[in-house]
């Protein structure tokens, strides 16, 4: 069958690693200096005093400028090694989260998007980054043997799902939009097809999407209901209204 029940979906992405280095995807240096490229373009402003990146991809920030830098994921090479849908972290205490490749290598992509939510703080931000099911290279999932690679072998997760549950969350979108404008397939070369005219004009075809959100929070006042007294009328010509039979 072609279609897949959700349970088995479960099943395969409890099987799944999400990538510890840029090399562990395919065209993997491509894919950084594309995402590099639309960070140049977007230029968000970073700032604050701590940042959480929850994958062991390095993100190439242009200008970040953050205290400190703590990398955490389940990999032995994090500064700090926990499962994402458990994070040791202070509620509201990170300025920053970036999620490069992360969502669609979770079992529970809920979970991971709740926990960084906790420990964001009021106005915190987070970037997410994805591989676009949209794009022309997913014709790679179509080839067994590439089906197996990175990040053909991920679960697929379109643009507007993603932002459905960050709506839901109440966060505000400040940037979105694709990146990798070329098609990252295995080639002897080493190299990525980029730069198509026909990706170009038709953006929903790149490889990849990325958004970044800020978090809200109205906060609400609770309004005192005025008691009113009621006043007893002495005067002696006032009478009911309404009707009065005479």
């Amino acid at each position: 069958m072609f279609l897949k029940s959700a349970q088995q979906l479960v099943t395969q992405s409890k099987r799944l690693q999400a990538p510890q280095t840029w090399q562990d995807l395919e065209q993997g240096l491509w894919w950084r200096q594309s995402l590099r490229d639309w960070l140049q373009e977007q230029d968000p402003i970073v700032f604050g005093q701590y940042m959480l990146t929850c994958s062991g991809l390095d993100v190439p920030w242009l200008d970040a400028r953050i205290k400190a830098q703590y990398k955490i994921h389940p990999g032995s090479q994090a500064d700090v090694r926990a499962h994402l849908t458990a994070l040791p972290i202070a509620a509201d205490s990170i300025d920053w989260a970036a999620l490069p490749f992360v969502l669609e290598y979770s079992a529970d992509p809920h979970q991971i998007l709740r926990e960084v939510d906790r420990t964001l703080r009021t106005d915190g931000c987070m970037l997410i980054t994805m591989s676009n099911p949209y794009g022309l290279h997913s014709l790679a999932r179509l080839w067994p043997a590439w089906r197996k690679k990175k990040p053909w072998q991920s679960r697929l997760f379109t643009p507007a799902r993603v932002l459905d549950w960050l709506s839901l969350l109440n966060y505000q979108v400040i940037h979105q939009g694709y990146f990798g404008y070329g098609v990252p397939w295995p080639s002897r070369s080493g190299k990525a097809t980029a730069n198509l005219s026909v990706i170009r004009r038709f953006p929903w075809m790149a490889a990849g999407f990325a958004v970044i959100v800020r978090k809200r929070e109205w906060p609400l006042t609770m309004v005192r209901q005025e008691q009113y007294q009621r006043h007893r009328v002495t005067e002696k010509g006032v009478v009911p209204a309404g009707r009065i039979r005479s």
